[in-house]
């Protein structure tokens, strides 16, 4: 999938009408580094193509669907039928599909072992998440941070800054929850 991110994102931009500086503009990304993914001289990170989705008027979800899987009606969903999306600090697999009748998104989720504090995030919409496996360091900005172990929980209502990062040297793995979805 990486290889087809850049003409996918081309395609998104261009359906649109809008010029790379324009997008760029939205998403706070130089247009000359818009190019270079379109044309495939680079790979974003899950950060930088959620910036970059949002200024086109989508999201990770969306653009990593299946869409034969999203035509399938039933409660039961398929793990084969799920869409992965991963770069070196995070791996999401979205559990849930896009679908009218269902009004949660989920993703099981791996957060890479890294040196540096991610950046906060926020959403217009509440999240909640289990620690499946590893440790996690939890923070709402303004908060102490917290350290989270296999089996504990969280919750953010929406727009509250918050960030997670893995401690020790495996993953920490969790499923999150977004409600309404995110999408």
């Amino acid at each position: 999938m990486p290889d087809k991110i850049g003409p996918r994102l081309k395609q998104m931009r261009t359906r649109a009408g809008l010029p790379l500086r324009e997008v760029g503009d939205r998403c706070g990304i130089a247009a000359s580094y818009l190019s270079s993914l379109e044309r495939g001289g680079s790979s974003p990170t899950l950060a930088t193509l959620t910036k970059i989705l949002h200024a086109l008027g989508s999201d990770l979800d969306t653009f990593f669907s299946n869409a034969d899987a999203a035509e399938l009606t039933g409660p039961v969903f398929r793990r084969s039928d799920m869409q992965v999306a991963s770069d070196a600090e995070r791996r999401y697999t979205f559990v849930l599909p896009r679908r009218e009748h269902v009004k949660a998104q989920m993703l099981d989720e791996y957060i890479m072992p890294t040196e540096s504090d991610p950046d906060f995030e926020s959403f217009d919409c509440d999240v909640a998440g289990i620690l499946l496996a590893g440790t996690l360091e939890f923070e709402i900005e303004g908060d102490t941070p917290l350290i989270l172990c296999p089996g504990d929980a969280f919750y953010v209502p929406e727009k509250a800054r918050h960030r997670g990062r893995c401690l020790g040297s495996e993953p920490a793995h969790l499923i999150t929850v977004y409600v309404p979805p995110k999408y």
